[in-house]
This record gives structure tokens, sequence and C-alpha cells, in this order.
């Protein structure tokens, strides 16, 4: 009976502090951009890391200096991973925005963060758990998935207590557990999750606007399903789910219309495909046509505006990622955890 994967890393074994947070930036780079604070900045950095693969989650505790962290649109695009981090931080906390809304966290606070939105918090040194839960695994326990993005259940509540001492236990636990074992906890966990999270997240609208948000979900399900079929329009999803354009662009407009959603969903593949040691043959123009951008400086321009940065720079950019990665000092392990970050799928 095979115990769960483990990784850690201690910033103490780097051979100085820049390395370590150099370290620290590649293992969390799926989730944030992340930056030093302080007086010091890296100079004076450190962090540990342990972390589980309990097969469809991951858990890992972090000790680490203050800093902030930052999850743009650029790095959704750059990450591929839409999934849920849950943390509870046992030491210091964290403020800031998540889609311009405040939010602060406290010590014993858990919160609960969607990794398909954007945020910008800052945390003093601290210490905290977190649970990567796959979208497919937490989404369909949930009656509005798309509500939890910056939830913080505080642990002087029953369920931010329960929530906080169930993740300590499993942590604690971690290191003798079997694989089997970490497949049927995860499905507990998930469970768990979803009801301590799952009424404060509904409680945010009214039932009919639930509804809607369901409704919004299948329509972007289909869209994301069919960004590569070139006849995919706003007539189209209008027969396609028997609604009137009117509709669709009430429940578009928060997101830019329902043409610019498509084209916005459209531009993040081509991101995909600008940075992907897979597609390094096919030239700019040629990803661009594919996914339906007819003139190639309206697409960059276009590019330049979401993404802070040209295709061509994209593609530079991807290219220097990969050769990081494949330089980093065997044993530093970053990407390994880092990889199991983008594996996740439920």
């Amino acid at each position: 009976m095979s115990g769960l994967p483990s990784f850690s890393f201690s910033g103490s074994a780097a051979s100085s502090a820049e390395e370590a947070f150099c370290s620290w930036r590649s293992i969390t780079s799926p989730l944030f951009d992340v930056a030093p604070l302080g007086s010091g900045a890296a100079c004076d950095f450190n962090v540990d890391v342990d972390s589980f693969h309990l097969g469809p989650l991951v858990l890992g505790s972090v000790t680490a200096s203050a800093q902030q962290f930052r999850r743009s649109q650029l790095t959704i695009a750059r990450s591929g991973v839409d999934h849920y981090l849950v943390q509870l931080y046992s030491r210091g906390g964290y403020a800031g925005e998540v889609e311009g809304r405040p939010i602060q966290v406290g010590p014993g606070d858990v919160s609960i963060l969607d990794l398909s939105r954007t945020l910008q918090t800052q945390a003093d040194s601290f210490k905290n758990l977190n649970f990567i839960v796959p979208r497919a695994v937490l989404e369909p326990l949930l009656k509005h998935p798309d509500g939890l993005h910056g939830i913080v259940l505080s642990g002087r509540t029953g369920l931010g207590h329960v929530l906080a001492t169930y993740m300590q236990t499993i942590q604690k636990t971690a290191g003798s557990l079997s694989a089997e074992d970490g497949a049927a906890i995860s499905e507990a966990t998930a469970s768990l999750i979803a009801g301590c999270f799952g009424p404060s997240a509904y409680t945010q609208e009214k039932a009919a606007a639930a509804k809607r948000g369901a409704f919004l979900l299948t329509i972007k399900r289909y869209i994301e399903a069919s960004l590569a079929d070139q006849s995919l329009s706003v007539d189209r999803i209008t027969r396609e789910f028997h609604v009137s354009r009117a509709t669709l662009v009430r429940m578009f407009g928060p997101l830019g219309g329902l043409s610019g959603y498509i084209r916005e969903r459209r531009m993040f593949r081509c991101f995909a495909e600008l940075t992907s040691p897979a597609h390094t043959h096919r030239s700019i123009s040629d990803i661009a046509y594919s996914w339906g951008f007819g003139n190639e400086a309206a697409f960059s321009r276009a590019f330049r505006r979401l993404f802070d940065m040209s295709p061509r720079e994209a593609r530079s950019e991807g290219n220097l990622a990969q050769i990081a990665v494949q330089r980093s000092r065997p044993g530093a392990g970053g990407p390994i955890l880092a990889q199991w970050i983008r594996d996740l799928r439920g």
C-alpha cells in the first residue's frame, strides 16, 4: 500500500534568499504572480513548503515571508487552470481586492478563491494550509459555483471552525495516508467545502439570480466547447438556447457583451498556443486565423489590450519560461508541484 506522493521545499536549503524566492515563484506560478514585501525584499525572503497529492486534490502547507499575490487575466491565461483554492491562515493573513471587491483574512479564517477570476492581495509573514480543488470536483456540489470567489468564513463561526479543524487534521495525518485513502478523503473534503461555503455563496443572490447564473454557466460551457467552430455566433446561441438577443445582452453585459466574451475566450486559446512548445512551428497569423481572427493587425491590438504584451512578446516569453523550467536545478522541485496543480482535473 503506497503512500501519497509528497513534495517539500525549504528556502533555508537554497544558496541565497534570492534563489529561495525564485524557486517559490516557480512553485506558485500556476496560482499567482508573487513579489516580496519589506525593506529587504528578496534579500530577506524565506519559505517552507510541504505538500501531498491526494489524487483529485492537492494539500499543502506554506510558511513564508511577507509578499504580494496577483492573479491577472494574463496569469489566468498563462496558467491554464481554473481550480478553487481553499486557504486556512493559522498565522498572519492577507488583505486586498478580489475582482474589485475588498477582502480581509485573519488568523483562523478560511477563504476560498476562484482561480478563473482576478485578485490582488498582500500578506505579512504567514503560515497557512491550502486545498487546491479542481472545478470539476467542486462545481457539481454547488448551487452557485460562480459565487464563491472571495468568501471568507471567520474562524469564530461554527462552519469556519469545523472546516479549519478538518483541514488541520488532514494535514497532520497526510504522511500516513495511502493513495486509496487520498482518493476517499478527497471526495469527503469536496463535500465538506461545498457544505461550508455553498450556503454563503447562495445567499449572495436571490433564487432567481442563482437560476440565471446556472443558465449563464450552461451557455459559457457551450461556448467553450465550440470556440474552434467558425460558425459560433450570437444568432446560433439564440437558436440553440431559445433565448432572445436582448436577454443575452443583459446576461453578458457585465462580461463585455456576448461577442466580446467569445472573442476574449478565443484570445485565451491563442495565448495558450502561442506559448506552447507544441505550436512553435505555426506562425502567429496561422494561430490567429484558426481561432476566427481574420485581420492580424486587429488581432495584435486586441491581444495587447487584454494581455499587455504583443503576440510576439507572448511567444518569446513562453519560450523563455519553457527554458527556465528545463534548466531548473535537479532537486529544486519547483516545477513538480506546479505541474501537479496544472494537471488536476478531477
